[in-house]
């Protein structure tokens, strides 16, 4: 059996990734170590530094046997990030957009703020993917008779996924098409040029050339 994996420590910064790293392999931690729920809390507590290991000395200690993970790690939150945090971080959620980011890159930013705000609820989570991501995709996503009000998460991502994919497929076609045709054009216009350099002057013929004229005399009459 593979011994379970302690987390890394958690020094308190507010980090929504160090936060959630700490939440996530803190909990796989006890559970797969078949920690006793009265005692996940103090077990974790051995990875705490700085200002979240205060707080577990000044807030939990006394009383360690009694407290829950979860109660525990929102209390760990709420300590150790600024009460408008969660604020500020809700403002991002609304105004966060795909822009020129690629779809995964878009979700995992996505997915922070979600764990952040505290959306839980997934029809709220495929809504809000849905209206952040592109015009062009979501086109596609209803092609694909996909709707933000019935799909899943995940069906919703798959799909983005898979219609990015297939738009930079037509777009390096497209790319390839134009170039494919500039080269046609530019070897057109040198034959032509070549063609016109070959052949005789007439003007420099005639120049040259005035096939006896100069000698008729002209007629007395």
């Amino acid at each position: 059996l593979l011994k379970p994996e302690p987390p890394e420590k958690y020094n308190g910064s507010a980090s929504v990734r160090d936060f959630m790293k700490f939440v996530t392999d803190g909990t796989s931690y006890v559970r797969d170590g078949r920690v006793a729920k009265k005692y996940r809390v103090s077990k974790l507590a051995r990875y705490l530094t700085g200002i979240a290991h205060d707080f577990y000395i000044s807030k939990v200690a006394d009383d360690v046997r009694n407290w829950r993970l979860k109660q525990f790690f929102t209390a760990l939150y709420n300590h150790c990030f600024p009460l408008t945090y969660r604020m500020d971080q809700r403002a991002k959620l609304d105004n966060c957009r795909q822009g020129e980011r690629t779809v995964r890159q878009h979700i995992t930013s996505l997915s922070e703020l979600f764990n952040t705000v505290g959306i839980t609820d997934e029809r709220d989570r495929v809504i809000r993917l849905w209206r952040s991501l592109s015009f062009r995709i979501q086109q596609e996503l209803w092609k694909d008779k996909l709707t933000p009000e019935t799909s899943s998460y995940d069906e919703v991502v798959n799909a983005a996924e898979l219609a990015e994919m297939i738009m930079s497929i037509h777009v390096e076609n497209s790319s390839s098409d134009d170039y494919e045709t500039d080269l046609s054009t530019s070897s057109l216009a040198d034959e032509s040029r070549s063609e016109t350099e070959s052949m005789p002057s007439t003007t420099h013929a005639t120049r040259g050339t005035d096939h006896g004229l100069s000698k008729v005399q002209p007629v007395n009459t």
